[in-house]
């Protein structure tokens, strides 16, 4: 094979293989069709697409499956069928519906409000800075 990127390596399964699009799902207990051909195996080759997302992919075409949209995304980033890419047990968290760990949306929704915390706290300070605290009357 002579594909080294990872559209290339796509468009070398496809050629191959043919489209993924309407086969069984290689997930763990899925009756859903494919969307694609994902990644099962182990990376070989890491990278980043035109848009800056960070993609992983293998130069080995049987490392690759047929997987719906929601197996695709858990094994995207570096998970697995147990954990998702930062360690949360995807067993005891869950995913939404497009495989995306519940966990990881509870520690961004958590740090989003954090930051808003920070954000109203700096700006009711700045804002007090502008007021007089002197409440003496002064004589006219």
């Amino acid at each position: 094979m002579t594909a080294r990127t990872y559209k290339g390596v796509h468009r070398a399964i496809r050629a191959a293989r043919g489209s993924a699009v309407g086969r069984p799902c290689a997930g763990p207990d899925c009756d859903r069709p494919a969307t694609g051909w994902g990644l099962v195996g182990h990376p070989t080759q890491f990278g980043y697409q035109a848009d800056g997302r960070a993609v992983s992919w293998s130069l080995d075409l049987d490392a690759y499956a047929p997987l719906c949209t929601r197996h695709n995304s858990q094994k995207d980033g570096g998970g697995n069928w147990s954990l998702c890419p930062r360690g949360h047990a995807r067993i005891a968290w869950g995913t939404d519906g497009h495989g995306h760990c519940l966990g990881c949306k509870r520690e961004r929704d958590r740090e989003y409000a954090r930051r808003r915390r920070t954000s109203r706290q700096s700006a009711g300070t700045i804002a007090q800075q502008g007021t007089d605290t002197n409440t003496e009357r002064r004589p006219s």
